[in-house]
């Protein structure tokens, strides 16, 4: 079962293969992805994973129930420290502190914020949950996938892809918080509005991967 699908009303099932089997991933996982390109993923994602603590701040200040509260905070937790693993391999990758503090985001990675911003600031309190709670689930089921290719084609230690191998420990911590808090929410109306976040966040990681894809890299 993937992310909340006892209360969606869609399937999600061939959105979620899209991303899991994502042309960048599978590149990946032959080894055939440039260097560069890899690269440029760690300097989007840290744009983006840089904003995770004010995204979780702003989702705890929001909901006026301390039970929620509560649970929001418990996600937080597992998460502290995981910018540092991002930067440790992108420093494998030959990046330095800083390119990290120059980067610039592309379309995707944008897109991809501004709608997590979006949500946390116009959305009802099932869509604020479901729209961040569906990105991290997705991207733990894709750590799982390349963390053993990163190690094999690329020459990368454990130490230096532990930012993959932590999103297990993120995914059995955070995953059940996010059940029980989604559970709250399962009038009509509210399973509709989380199926259309769960929806809108993985359409905008497409882009956030797509752009990726598409961008010019310097080679070498």
């Amino acid at each position: 079962m993937g992310f909340s699908d006892s209360i969606l009303t869609e399937d999600m099932g061939l959105l979620r293969a899209r991303l899991l089997h994502h042309p960048l991933w599978e590149r990946v996982m032959d080894g055939t992805l440039e260097v560069a390109r890899l690269r440029l993923f760690a300097l989007q994602d840290w744009w983006l994973v840089r904003q995770a603590y004010r995204l979780d701040a702003l989702a705890i200040a929001s909901v006026p129930d301390l039970d929620v509260q509560e649970l929001l905070i418990s996600k937080l937790t597992p998460k502290v420290g995981g910018h540092k693993l991002l930067l440790r391999f992108g420093e494998a990758l030959g990046l330095s502190q800083a390119d990290f503090d120059a980067v610039e985001p592309l379309a995707g990675c944008m897109a991809l914020t501004t709608f997590f911003y979006w949500m946390l600031a116009y959305g009802s309190v099932e869509e604020k949950l479901a729209a961040v709670g569906a990105s991290e689930d997705i991207f733990v089921q894709i750590c799982a996938r390349v963390k053993p290719a990163l190690i094999r084609h690329y020459g990368l230690s454990e130490e230096q892809v532990e930012f993959f191998t932590a999103h297990d420990v993120i995914g059995e911590r955070v995953g059940p918080v996010d059940e029980a808090l989604l559970q709250r929410y399962s009038s009509s109306d509210e399973r509709q509005r989380i199926t259309r976040a769960v929806r809108l966040s993985h359409e905008f990681e497409l882009l956030f991967y797509d752009t990726i894809m598409t961008a010019p890299v310097e080679q070498g």
